[in-house]
């Protein structure tokens, strides 16, 4: 970062503007229109100032960000650059959107997505002057690092709206419900794993069985958060446990964040929630973000994005032409608007260590959004500090025919505190109805407040369900008489002026919020961290609590609610707050789980859980598909237990495999609260469907149908597999020969079990042990080893353990004995060949038949391919059957092979020898 002193500023800022970016030089005449805008001529108009300088700094191994010593002031431009690349929104002309997005992609983007007229993703920051030269492109701008909603206080949300009552008084989890999270980033912290272990996240391993794991669309680039999606995802786990998860990264851009809410919906997301809003989202006009909440909204998705925590830090008012020109060193910038009585500029007050991050829009359509025309007039944000203009800390974008968009950055150091003015300027063009600005930092106006409306943007969507925040501690269920909003909490009221062509439209003020959540509970590691623990608040923290809730509301109602169902009933069972009914600071209220539920409701069996007959101790909870091992299960007498919502219903009828059963009485309970039933190996379908009244009578409830099966552990077979390609290559069987000289060189031995996973196997092959705790259950296990048979006899047993490195009571075992030879023999023909006894302890009897006549052999070997016995050799007649005895009385116990020969082929036969 470079610094300067406040009398070598200007000269800088001149040397910038003169050699970095021709055609941007000042001209003297204070009559003419200013010049120091880049001209439309100039090879990198198209990318705007700020990438622009930061492209052509990066060629001159510069920093893009200045300082001014004197108040402690820094330009606060916020880029998202990782290394040698830059996010950017590039804009296509019309109709060229497919082909913008290929030309980008050949250019070196990374992470792109196309939605509307926008393409986002990575640059690299040395192509950026072809990017500014490609046909296809209106115009780019930086994707400013995007505004992530976390607030200041924490909360204990989940018992402050009641969710722990209704999860208990309903027997609701969330069951049968996908929700997505958009935010910064899910896992780049690595400590998703360690949140599942704790039963804070979903996944394998969860101690609580909620082993289906988030579903990650797409990450965040390495530099791109710090997990508060997961802190999110947490919450949501925590108040309804059993919804599948999903999340999707928000930050490459508005086109990413758009292109993220449609994949969430195709994923299979009936709930969707974010914290994340970009600085230059339209404000008076749905931008493409708002328009993809809209059209999964039409889709039946619930979609809760949280208001901000901006307050009322906002300036809204109509523009009002003081007929003064800003004129400095004869430079004339503009007509400025007139904040009162004359006076063009506003005093906004910087905290040490504060700023603004301030977007300044006006009543024009973006071009970003509708296309042309695009604005209008060209606007201009003057910054000055102690009476002296800072151009280069001031806003000065071509705006006609692009965005009527505006952004000032400015910082302060962690000592000073500052005092600027700023003037908004008209450049050109006619005189706007309405500008209005937000401020995403802490800057504070000392002057011409008028304490706007500061939810905009896809919050402000006709299809979202804007969700601001309640301190937890200020709520019935912790002692107040009414729940109190957070101070930060964004309030709503933001007119609507253009439909999505970009034609102005009556004005719609719509109501937002719409409710108001808690702002936090405990995370792992995400948020304030208050004596060893974290605590997670802001409106990023009440949106996904609504959105939990909804998933509540969902599974209570069978699945069936609209998603104009959920957020009427929301509204209508909330907690009233400040004005009576809706108003733009609360909404309708503080949001209330239990009175939600319960105006929604239906009888309904929530879950099936199986139960050891002797003392009523739930032995597993049943899901679709669920494998029960009888092997490892502690009885077989059971009962199965139909938990219900409410918890006492009129019966329930329960049937299992077609055999009903009615309980008028809970617990219900098949065959009943008393008996049992004998669990046996094979598939079982169990249905208990509720009802209003005794004995099956009055109104049915919601059923719920499980399939499972039951089987008993079992090792099945032995797979002989070629390690190089995985492949099976026959079954082991006992007395099986493995002829060397005809398999591949790296040989591994399998186990199949059923289930198909078990805790871990044992392994003995004559005496050596190995144990494997994953499938598939390889001997040697699956680095890529193989075993060395030679030529001799092997006997394989395996076992089965319930937990890993063989740990516990031992389950099922099998055995088998086969061999391994070097002994060439030509496995081509077969002939009548048959050996009985086998296998034998004394003599057994050979009978075989010849194919064709003329001189044949039958001759005994053993596994090292030696010659043991000559049964015959000479002449044999076709199709006539001979007889031949072995004695085996003087040979050792094992294989061994029999070995006839024609002149049609070989045949062989296994021979065991057991005395």
């Amino acid at each position: 970062m470079l610094y300067f002193s406040q009398n070598k500023f200007f000269i800088v800022t001149l040397i910038c503007w003169l050699f970095l970016l021709p055609g941007l030089a000042e001209r003297t005449q204070a009559q003419n229109k200013p010049s120091y805008k880049m001209d439309a001529a100039h090879p990198l108009a198209k990318i705007g100032t700020e990438l622009a300088e930061l492209h052509l700094n990066q060629k001159a191994g510069t920093s893009q960000i200045q300082k001014l010593s004197s108040g402690g002031l820094r330009k606060k431009s916020p880029l998202q650059i990782e290394g040698d690349y830059v996010v950017i929104e590039a804009i296509a002309e019309p109709n060229q959107t497919a082909k913008l997005l290929s030309e980008l992609k050949a250019l070196g983007m990374t992470h792109a997505a196309a939605y509307g007229r926008m393409v986002s993703g990575l640059m690299p920051i040395s192509t950026l002057n072809k990017v500014a030269a490609l046909p296809n492109l209106h115009f780019a701008r930086p994707a400013y690092k995007p505004i992530i909603k976390v607030g200041e206080i924490t909360s204990q949300g989940d018992a402050a709206m009641f969710a722990d009552s209704v999860r208990k008084s309903q027997v609701l989890k969330g069951k049968g419900s996908k929700i997505g999270v958009l935010s910064d980033s899910y896992n780049l912290e690595n400590g998703a794993e360690k949140g599942v272990k704790s039963g804070d996240l979903p996944g394998k391993g969860n101690p609580n069985g909620y082993t289906t794991p988030v579903q990650v669309l797409e990450d965040a680039p390495a530099f791109g958060g710090i997990d508060e999606g997961r802190a999110m995802l947490e919450i949501i786990h925590d108040v309804a446990p059993a919804a599948t998860l999903a999340f999707h990264t928000a930050i490459g851009g508005q086109a990413n964040f758009a292109q993220g809410i449609l994949d969430l919906q195709k994923a299979g997301c009936n709930i969707i929630t974010d914290d994340v809003s970009y600085l230059n989202e339209p404000m008076f006009q749905d931008g493409i973000i708002a328009q993809a909440v809209n059209e999964v909204t039409k889709k039946n998705v619930g979609y809760f994005s949280s208001a901000g925590n901006r307050g009322r830090q906002s300036y809204q008012a109509k523009f009002k032409n003081s007929g003064k020109n800003v004129i400095v060193n004869g430079i004339n910038y503009g007509v400025a608007h007139d904040f009162g009585n004359g006076d063009i500029t506003q005093s906004i007050t910087l905290p040490p260590g504060g700023g603004i991050a301030l977007p300044l829009q006006w009543d024009d359509p973006f071009f970003s959004v509708s296309g042309l025309p695009g604005a209008q007039t060209d606007l201009d944000v003057l910054v000055f500090y102690k009476g002296e203009l800072l151009p280069d800390f001031s806003s000065l974008e071509k705006n006609v025919g692009n965005d009527p968009f505006e952004f000032l950055g400015i910082s302060t150091d962690p000592t000073d505190t500052a005092e600027i003015e700023i003037a908004i300027v008209k450049y050109s063009g006619p005189d706007p109805t309405y500008i209005k600005w937000i401020d995403f930092a802490n800057g504070e106006p000392t002057e011409h407040e008028t304490n706007s409306s500061t939810i905009s943007g896809h919050s402000n969507a006709a299809g979202a369900v804007s969700t601001g925040a309640v301190f937890w501690g200020y709520t019935p269920a912790y002692g107040t008489s009414k729940p109190a909003r957070e101070e930060f909490s964004s309030a709503g009221g933001t007119p609507i002026l253009f439909d999505g062509a970009g034609k102005r439209i009556k004005e719609v003020v719509r109501r937002k919020p719409e409710i108001m959540g808690p702002d936090g509970v405990n995370t792992t590691f995400f948020g304030q961290a208050v004596q060893g623990k974290y605590y997670f608040f802001g409106t990023s923290a009440a949106a996904p609590h609504a959105a939990a809730v909804a998933a509540l509301m969902q599974e209570s109602a069978g699945l069936t609610l609209s998603r104009d169902q959920i957020l009427k009933v929301m509204q209508e069972t909330a907690l009233d707050m400040e004005d009576p009914g809706f108003d733009f600071n609360t909404g309708y209220g503080f949001l209330n789980a239990f009175k939600s539920v319960g105006a929604v409701a239906k009888p309904g069996t929530r879950s099936l859980v199986m139960l050891n007959a002797s003392n009523s101790q739930e032995l597993q909870t049943l899901s679709e598909g669920s494998v029960i091992n009888l092997t490892r299960l502690a009885t077989a007498k059971v009962r199965f237990r139909a938990q219900t919502g409410p918890m006492k219903v009129g019966s329930v009828i329960l049937e299992l495999n077609g055999q009903k059963i009615t309980e008028n009485k809970a617990p219900y309970d098949y065959p009943n609260s008393t008996d049992s039933f004998e669990l046996t190996p094979g598939d079982y379908t169990l249905t208990a469907t509720p009802y209003t009244q005794a004995q099956g009578a009055g109104e049915a409830g919601i059923p719920l149908t499980i399939h499972f099966k039951v089987v008993e552990e079992k090792i099945l077979r032995f797979e002989l597999i070629n390690v190089a390609n995985g492949k099976v290559i026959q079954t082991l069987e006992t007395g099986d020969i493995l002829y060397l000289p005809a398999l591949p060189e790296k040989l591994n031995i399998r186990a199949i079990t059923s289930p198909a996973e078990v805790g871990s196997v044992q392994f003995n092959l004559n005496g050596i042990v190995t144990i494997e705790n994953r499938r598939p259950y390889d001997l040697t296990g699956t680095s890529g080893g193989g075993l060395n048979f030679t030529n001799s006899l092997y006997i394989l047993s395996a076992t089965t353990y319930p937990n890993a490195l063989a740990k516990g009571k031992a389950g099922d075992s099998k055995t088998i004995t086969f061999g391994a030879t070097n002994l060439p023999i030509d496995l081509a023909a077969d002939q009548a060949f048959t050996v009985f006894p086998n296998p034998f302890a004394g003599k057994a009897k050979i009978q075989l038949k010849a194919a064709a006549t003329g001189n044949a052999s039958l001759i005994i070997y053993n596994l090292n391919g030696e010659p043991v016995t000559t049964l015959f050799n000479g002449n044999l007649e076709a199709g006539k059957q001979y007889e031949f005895e072995l004695d085996g009385s003087h040979l050792p116990d094992g294989f061994y092979v029999s070995r006839f020969v024609t002149k049609s082929g070989v045949a062989h036969r296994t021979i065991k020898l057991q005395k």
